[in-house]
């Protein structure tokens, strides 16, 4: 029995290639890991990424991290489409679509325009419905750093398309669009809680969420969208609507599986909402149940708890 062993260039070749794919993914994967913390060193990293040698779904993390990363965090939108428009994929709706994204943030809409064409015809939708995406993401890309009143009133006139029939690959990323729209918005300094239009357009924004990840997500999408849901409406002190968004989010946990996590942070809303209803005792054991589920978490996962946790009002009353 013979044993063929690669030696000399073609061994040298292989080497090289595993060397590179290897450094390749861990400038992504390092990207994708310190971003929000360091966007300049993601930026150099995602330069670096040799981007043929990424697999389909490291390729989907890439596109997504440079619109993140050079547009959203650095402002550099010229950049992130350049970075795109240079690594083109021409199967990939999801790759015309941040295209689009890029080249309209940059000043380009030609190729903004170009590349909704591109990706209605990939996934097999009108240019309506990629369009309105399209633009529900520039909103999203840019909403930190236009008026907050200007983006209300964006997100206003989104809803009422959304209002539509729209195809499951359209439904499912408009909310999670939304979602990251909203709850930016529920964080945003701007936010003015007495305003009506802010109100009302960020609590309805939160339902229209909640209704397509119930059409088209799974009922994990479901049950963190009605969470939101519950977010909001403590913001706005709709405390009875955050106690049945929060409690029906429960329910569906309780019927599918175990979403001890998720489970933890409803009930941070609820002894939220039951303060804000002024019953206290009630709040109280909200509170503890979810004290005693994160007892199990590991301590990334604690700390981020202790920060919602530190949010209550009149959180002096409820001290471990």
């Amino acid at each position: 029995m013979s044993v063929l062993v690669n030696t000399g260039a073609d061994a040298l070749s292989f080497n090289d290639f595993y060397l590179s794919a290897r450094s390749c993914m861990f400038n992504l994967r390092k990207a994708l890991e310190i971003h929000d913390d360091d966007p300049v060193l993601a930026s150099n990293l995602l330069r670096a990424v040799v981007f043929r040698e990424l697999n389909d779904k490291e390729k989907g993390q890439f596109f997504w991290l440079v619109n993140h990363v050079f547009g959203e965090l650095l402002s550099d939108w010229v950049s992130a489409y350049d970075l795109l428009a240079a690594n083109r994929v021409n199967t990939s709706e999801g790759y015309f679509k941040s295209l689009s994204v890029a080249a309209y943030c940059s000043g380009k809409p030609l190729q903004a325009f170009s590349a909704e064409l591109e990706c209605a015809h990939l996934a097999g939708i009108s240019l309506l419905e990629v369009k309105m995406l399209v633009g529900l993401l520039c909103l999203q890309s840019l909403q930190n750093t236009t008026d907050i009143n200007i983006s209300i009133a964006m997100l206003r006139k989104y809803m009422l398309s959304l209002d539509e029939v729209v195809s499951p690959l359209v439904g499912k990323n408009a909310a999670a669009t939304l979602n990251n729209i909203v709850s930016s918005m529920i964080e945003d300094a701007r936010l003015l809680v007495n305003d009506p239009a802010h109100r009302e357009t960020i609590i309805a924004a939160s339902a229209i969420c909640a209704r397509l990840w119930a059409q088209f997500g799974t009922w994990v999408n479901h049950e963190r969208s009605l969470y939101l849901c519950a977010l909001v409406l403590n913001k706005f002190d709709q405390c009875v609507g955050a106690l049945d968004a929060a409690g029906e989010a429960l329910d569906i946990i309780q019927s599918n599986g175990q979403e001890d996590v998720d489970k933890a942070f409803l009930l941070l809303e609820i002894s939220r909402a039951q303060q804000g209803l002024g019953e206290v005792g009630m709040a109280k054991e909200a509170l503890s149940r979810a004290d005693q589920i994160a007892e199990g978490f590991d301590p990334s996962l604690s700390k981020w708890f202790l920060e919602v946790r530190s949010k209550l009002e009149g959180k002096d009353i409820f001290i471990f």
